[in-house]
């Protein structure tokens, strides 16, 4: 089960994540009359995780009321994220929440939904 600093917002759906390689910054620099160039390390910056996935509701109130939950997770402060395999991802912002469309119904309430983390070294 997926969390974020322990709290279950995913819960009422399936989803999964999509980890992407970390970002490096690098300088490069050429010199008038000298062959090739000088690379300066400047280290790692931060990678980019992708949730995707569909929330659940009986009402369209409780789909509202999930949405909202995790709307108030975007504070600009780093947590802690938990996959569904149990992979943990320190040092995690999350960066953008968006429904893929409206709400639709039919056993209940559901959407599906795009969620863009960044994670720092």
């Amino acid at each position: 089960m997926s969390s974020l600093d322990g709290v279950d917002l995913f819960g009422s759906g399936p989803h999964g994540f999509a980890t992407l390689a970390w970002e490096r910054s690098q300088v490069r620099r050429g010199f008038a009359g000298v062959d090739g160039e000088m690379v300066v390390d400047m280290g790692l910056r931060s990678r980019r995780i992708v949730q995707t996935g569909r929330l659940c509701a009986p009402t369209a109130e409780a789909l509202d009321a999930i949405v909202n939950e995790i709307e108030l997770w975007q504070d600009g402060r780093l947590h802690q994220l938990i996959d569904n395999l149990g992979r943990t991802y320190p040092r995690v912002m999350m960066e953008g929440f968006a429904l893929d469309g409206p709400p639709k119904c039919g056993r209940g309430f559901w959407c599906e939904y795009t969620l863009n983390y960044l994670q720092f070294p």
